[in-house]
């Protein structure tokens, strides 16, 4: 189950943008119009292959529009449920580690003001590290 930082609401989902470069091919009819200029109707257009991808892709979520500063791989995680996003205000942090809602994370990594917190993946190791450090 994942959760947009900013919002807190829960998301399947999130909206990609991304920009192309396309080769495309135009039909139209080119008629002259009243003022003697050229007047383009298109009634068909083709695209014959994407040239280039520029960027990466961009991510946000689709309920606040605030953007997600991930990668692909990250997203799959956290749309898997293996990643979380939260705010280090919200969290209280012990060197690499960090307790959210009652559970020991693993922060992965940080951009500004946002932790990537993974998922433990084994419930002894969380509990010792609960007791430990937290």
């Amino acid at each position: 189950m994942a959760f947009c930082p900013f919002c807190k609401q829960e998301i399947n989902e999130v909206t990609a943008v991304y920009r192309e470069v396309r080769h495309v091919e135009v039909t139209a009819k080119v008629r002259l119009d009243s003022n003697h200029n050229l007047s383009y109707n298109e009634e068909e257009v083709e695209t014959l292959e994407v040239i280039d991808v520029e960027g990466d892709e961009e991510y946000s979520c689709p309920k606040c529009g605030e953007t997600l500063p991930l990668n692909s791989e990250e997203l799959e995680l956290l749309l898997e449920g293996k990643l979380l996003l939260v705010k280090e205000s919200e969290v209280e942090v012990k060197d690499s580690f960090t307790l959210f809602k009652g559970k020991v994370y693993k922060i992965r990594d940080h951009i500004k003001d946002l932790l990537f917190l993974e998922v433990l993946s084994d419930e002894v190791v969380e509990a010792i590290l609960a007791a430990n450090l937290f």
